[in-house]
Parts: structure tokens; C-alpha cells; sequence
């Protein structure tokens, strides 16, 4: 397998992202530990076929369904609700989720993922800690 690394679209972005060929189509951290207040920045990378595809993050609960917080609808505009936003860099081929002021409710398992029109979206999953 051969194993490129892609950093940091974003000075913001503290995520290193491992783009492994042949293998998954979204890629991001395992887990994340953000400290009380501060804001959760986090990198998801994916293949190029996936650029204008609209791109998501979404909340895990206990029945392993996955609640969609916010999305993006395939271009590089940035996307507000509430205390989370999103950002799609088709260039650096990865998107940014950014969560403000957050509190121990916003630690669990979340996916970032890739919507496809066709068949089975494409996500990844992180813990939040």
C-alpha cells in the first residue's frame, strides 16, 4: 500500500490525515480531545472522484444511527448552524468541521462522510472525547 500524508488544508486544522490508495473513501482521525469551551476543529480528506459530492457530519446515537448536524451541498461555500460549520477545500481534497464552545453533551462518536447519489454513502468515523 503506499501511504501519503495530507496536512492541514487550514492553519486551523490540527488533523493529520492518512490517504491510504485503494483503500478508504473518507479518512480522518480515530479520535479527537478537545478541552471545555474551546472549539473542536476537525479534517476529513477524500478521493478526488468524491469533490462535488456534498459532504457531511453527523452524531452517532446508542441505535448506531447517524443523526446528519450539517452538510454541505458539493461546492466550497461554508456552511453555519448553529455551533457547528462546515467547509469543503476541493483543491486539498478534504473538508473542515469546525464545533464552537463545547461542552461534555458534544463528547461521543460522530462520521464525517461523502454523500453519493448512488448507492452507499462514504463516511468515517471519530470519538470525541
Amino acid at each position: 500500500l503506499l501511504l501519503l500524508v495530507l496536512c492541514c488544508p487550514t492553519p486551523l486544522t490540527a488533523a493529520v490525515s492518512l490517504w491510504i490508495a485503494y483503500g478508504q473513501a473518507v479518512t480522518g482521525p480515530k479520535q479527537v480531545t478537545v478541552e471545555q469551551g474551546s472549539s473542536l476543529v476537525v479534517s476529513c480528506s477524500y478521493k478526488p472522484r468524491y469533490k462535488l459530492n456534498s459532504k457531511y457530519w453527523c452524531r452517532k446515537n446508542s441505535l448506531r444511527f447517524c443523526l446528519t448536524y450539517i452538510q454541505t451541498n458539493g461546492s466550497e461555500v461554508t456552511v453555519t448552524r448553529d455551533r457547528v460549520s462546515i467547509r469543503d477545500n476541493h483543491t486539498a481534497h478534504a473538508f473542515t468541521v469546525t464545533l464552537s464552545s463545547v461542552t461534555p453533551g458534544d463528547a461521543g462518536r460522530y462520521s464525517c462522510g461523502v454523500r453519493r447519489k448512488l448507492g452507499i454513502n462514504r463516511w468515517h468515523s471519530t470519538k470525541v472525547m
